[in-house]
């Protein structure tokens, strides 16, 4: 700490103060960057011995995940908040992960020595940081990945960030004068105002209702660090992609590639882009993209200057069969207002989707089939054109292109699969980190497969039934006859929370609880099916 700057100082000490849940983001994890570059035509590192980098890397959250896949990657965690670095250090022991080492540190004083990178991952910083960390950022990714490396930064944009930027100005004004304990609640306040109060006549109304109704659903710690903050600094991506060049790098797409490709957003997009955009170089067309659909956040993946000429312009649709995919999408019962020929799939989060077109809905059950483990994109094709309803390998095409543009999936490169399952047909390192969660109170996510976010919620019986597994009891009568044992000796309470102490013919109850659980496990992406 004796090295921060003022600002250093700051930031840190905000983040010390109110730390947030330290969480994996699927689309930094290095495995699907490299797929997700794979189909800009840029090649990257492997992932079995990659180096890899997070700035602003919080407790580690983000990179725990990976570490425990590719145990012989070399991952490194840089951040201000000295209090998450130690949280997250008291889990890698706990888990004894040793291939990670995190730092409290400053992003700035990251020099050349610090070593070369294959991935640096920087999420969620660069547009809160003041304008000479951003520069430091930038140097780092210069000098510090390595000739054939990837580097992803997240960043708020303009113009959809024009509507956030104006809620960020009005909750900063409401909460100036108030104590730090109270900034959270008083800008809260400041929403109602701009959500019932707002005058019919508002030109702004139909933008500001709709940034206000997103916010409400965020948390406390999102507020504060991303509405509350000293910094916030949108840009337009034209902006972001001149400053990447002038410190020797060149964009390559966003890591979720879909998003470029205007005909995702529906025909009057895609026809009127390619319309006014005819002519212009990727960047450009991109930045017409941008005010098509009101884009307020990116995902920017970046190389050095000196690959701009493998990059392709748009995403190659004919790599997909070089992907592997995975997905969870349980057939449900659609909406009684849906037309017959739509089906309807929930996720693994309970969300309920009603999908169109028989080759989007094939692909989804291939997918579902599978669940929580991968599927190449060759077995895909040849499964679909298998499938009466899809039939040739073009109509298998189209719908693997209309999978690709629908976007609910996890993607890998096809020659990156791993084994993540234990002995037990757990995740890897998924029972350690539930049982420092429960201890510890959290404070780092819970992480699935597929390096999303998986936080549950378990009864001390179900935790029973967690550990059990874990340490190689698998059949499902033995698990239930250790949950009725203890539930009789008054070890742990009901799910209900009622002590079942002394009470006889609990085996039906135990069986559903240990049955239940399992396939939430299994939905989750924490257990192999």
């Amino acid at each position: 700490m004796d090295n921060f700057t003022g600002i250093d100082r700051q930031i840190a000490e905000a983040y010390d103060q109110r730390p947030y849940t330290s969480n994996p983001f699927s689309y930094t994890a290095p495995a699907h960057l490299r797929a997700a570059a794979f189909l800009y035509g840029i090649q990257t590192v492997p992932l079995q011995n990659a180096r890899v980098l997070e700035l602003g890397c919080a407790a580690g959250g983000n990179l725990i995940p990976f570490a425990v896949l590719y145990p012989q990657a070399q991952i490194v965690g840089v951040d201000l908040s000295s209090v998450q670095i130690n949280q997250g250090q008291d889990l890698l022991k706990h888990m004894g992960i040793e291939n990670v080492q995190l730092h409290a540190m400053s992003i700035s004083d990251i020099n050349p020595e610090f070593g070369q990178f294959d991935y640096i991952i920087v999420h969620g910083v660069f547009s809160w940081v003041p304008p000479e960390v951003r520069q430091d950022i930038l140097r780092v990714c210069r000098e510090n990945l390595s000739p054939e490396g990837l580097a992803y930064i997240s960043y708020n944009t303009y113009p959809g960030w024009k509507a956030g930027e104006i809620v960020r100005d009005a909750m900063l004004l409401h909460s100036h004068f108030v104590g730090d304990d109270q900034k959270v609640e008083s800008a809260r306040a400041m929403l109602t105002l701009l959500s019932d109060g707002l005058a019919a006549s508002n030109s702004l109304r139909p933008s500001l209702l709709n940034a206000v109704q997103q916010l409400r659903s965020h948390t406390d710690y999102y507020i504060a660090h991303e509405y509350l903050e000293t910094f916030n600094s949108p840009c337009y991506f034209v902006e972001f992609a001149d400053i990447v060049s002038q410190a020797g790098l060149t964009h390559v797409g966003d890591a979720e590639p879909r998003v470029e490709c205007s005909q995702v957003f529906g025909l009057n997009v895609q026809l009127n882009h390619s319309l006014i955009a005819f002519g212009q170089n990727r960047l450009m067309r991109q930045q017409y993209l941008d005010f098509a659909v009101g884009r307020n956040f990116r995902k920017s993946m970046v190389v050095h200057a000196a690959r701009e000429g493998e990059i392709l312009s748009t995403p190659d649709l004919g790599r997909l069969s070089a992907l592997r995919f995975s997905g969870y999408f349980e057939p449900s019962k659609r909406n009684d207002d849906a037309p017959a020929h739509v089906r309807a799939f929930k996720t693994n989060r309970g969300e309920l989707l009603h999908i169109d077109g028989i080759g989007l809905q094939s692909a989804l059950d291939v997918l579902h089939q599978s669940w929580p483990q991968s599927i190449s994109g060759q077995e895909l094709l040849d499964r679909l054109t298998q499938l009466p309803e899809v039939g040739t390998a073009n109509q298998a095409q189209a719908a693997l292109e209309s999978l690709f543009h629908f976007g609910r999936y996890l993607i890998e490169l096809d020659d990156e699969a791993c084994e993540p399952w234990t002995s037990a047909g757990l995740l890897a390192g998924f029972a350690p980190l539930a049982a420092w969660r429960r201890q510890k109170h959290k404070g780092i996510g819970q992480y699935n497969r597929w390096h999303n976010v998986a936080n549950i919620t378990l009864t001390p019986a179900e935790y029973l039934v967690l550990e059990k597994i874990h340490q190689g009891q698998f059949a499902d009568s033995a698990l239930s006859r250790v949950l009725c044992d203890a539930w009789v000796k008054g070890l742990v309470p009901g799910n209900d929370g009622v002590s079942l102490k002394g009470q006889r013919n609990l085996d039906a109850k135990a069986v559903k609880v240990v049955t239940n659980l399992k396939q939430m496990f299994v939905r989750q992406g924490l257990m192999k099916a």
